[in-house]
């Protein structure tokens, strides 16, 4: 989610969710989370699109990515720092997508060498520590969203939102089919010496109540984002598609996820 807002700072924020994106690149503004925002050409990004095969057997979630399926499917494109700029070379990763008849899979892959997180719990607020997130909206033209976010301890909050930053409770929103697991090379246990550690989710496509298909068609489009926040041994907020503001919640950033008929593995 990155960013939680304080009440005082909520107005800022939804503010500047309706500043033009030429505004935001015409000079440097502040984000909520620390310095400015870059204006350099890096910055100056367009939204990127995945296309997304379909998996011929469903995925065995158990979050280590040895399916043959994950194995034949494209990766996203670089991650990048949430402004635009090239992310720290020890934080690689990888992100991949595919789908059937009854489910959109994600898996993230995150180089890391001290994996951290203390929050065990459903819906708890995970982004405050290490996370990775998915964003999903299947209709543009309508304001709702889908969040999902995995921590390394393979705690999960699904949220969704009907409006941009405007989500119903956590608790009364949990999607009864989702699946997610990880994988850890190493310990969560907020000291270096890991490896890195992965992560597999599963949505159900009947949850995605604004997809104008389901299962998707060849050629249809939905909005996604995907990100990755860190915070040891170095803070970090990686994004497939760089929002250009200290803040996920742009779905005007949203890359494109296009489905296609490409069968793997």
């Amino acid at each position: 989610m990155w960013n939680p807002m304080s009440a005082r700072s909520a107005g800022v924020f939804a503010a500047r969710a309706f500043v033009p994106l030429a505004v935001l690149l015409a000079g440097p503004i502040l984000a909520d989370g620390g310095g400015p925002v870059s204006s350099s050409p890096e910055a100056r990004v367009e939204r990127p699109s995945y296309d997304v095969a379909r998996t011929r057997a469903p995925i065995q979630v158990d979050g280590r990515l040895d399916d043959p399926a994950w194995q034949a499917a494209e990766p996203f494109a670089f991650f990048k720092n949430a402004d635009g700029s090239p992310p720290p070379a020890a934080l690689a990763t990888t992100a991949k997508a595919l789908y059937d008849d009854t489910f959109i899979y994600f898996a993230f892959d995150s180089a890391d060498t001290n994996a951290w997180s203390t929050r065990d719990r459903r819906d708890d607020h995970l982004w405050e520590e290490e996370v990775v997130e998915v964003f999903i909206q299947a209709d543009p033209t309508h304001p709702s969203y889908i969040e999902l976010e995995v921590n390394p301890l393979g705690a999960m909050i699904d949220i969704f939102l009907i409006d941009v930053r405007k989500p119903i409770p956590y608790a009364s929103w949990n999607s009864a089919g989702l699946r997610w697991a990880v994988h850890v090379d190493g310990t969560v246990d907020g000291r270096p010496g890991d490896r890195g550690w992965s992560c597999e989710m599963a949505l159900p496509l009947e949850d995605v109540v604004t997809a104008p298909h389901i299962p998707p068609r060849p050629g249809d489009r939905w909005r996604a984002n995907l990100y990755r926040v860190e915070r040891r041994p170095e803070r970090a907020n990686l994004a497939w598609s760089p929002t250009l503001v200290g803040d996920f919640h742009r779905p005007d950033r949203f890359g494109d996820l296009v489905f296609r008929d490409r069968l793997v593995p």
